[in-house]
């Protein structure tokens, strides 16, 4: 794995995790509250006619960690997505760096083989025409 997908995935984890604490909690608290307390009504017998309620509680979903440390996490987790956001970019910049030298490198030993092989070529039409 390069340095450039570390910072990758290091970035979406992080935001993921910042916009999941940010926003998640808050629409998981936002739900639990709207839901309404459901009521049953049945009979215990037909002949004593008894109706009886009882409420099923809404599901409250609470993330105690989170409500618990939520502004430390959330702020670790937005400086962690900013640092690995200019890592991916920084690193990202280097490889293009490195691969535009590696090619320049690559281009110029392919020119000096060429001139080296016409040099090469003229010395043995010489010798060829100095022999014959």
């Amino acid at each position: 794995m390069s340095i450039k997908n570390f910072f990758a995935l290091l970035f979406v984890v992080s935001l993921s995790v910042f916009l999941y604490l940010r926003f998640g909690a808050t629409l998981l608290n936002e739900m639990s509250q709207n839901e309404n307390k459901s009521v049953i009504k049945y009979e215990k017998s037909s002949e004593q006619n008894i109706e009886k309620s009882s409420y099923i509680p809404s599901i409250s979903i609470e993330n105690n960690f989170a409500s618990e440390n939520e502004n430390f996490i959330l702020l670790t987790s937005l400086i962690s997505a900013i640092l690995s956001f200019f890592g991916f970019v920084i690193s990202s910049y280097y490889s293009m760096r490195n691969h535009r030298r590696n090619e320049e490198i690559f281009n110029l030993q392919r020119e000096k083989e060429r001139l080296e092989m016409e040099k090469l070529q003229q010395e043995i039409l010489a010798l060829q025409r100095g022999e014959l």
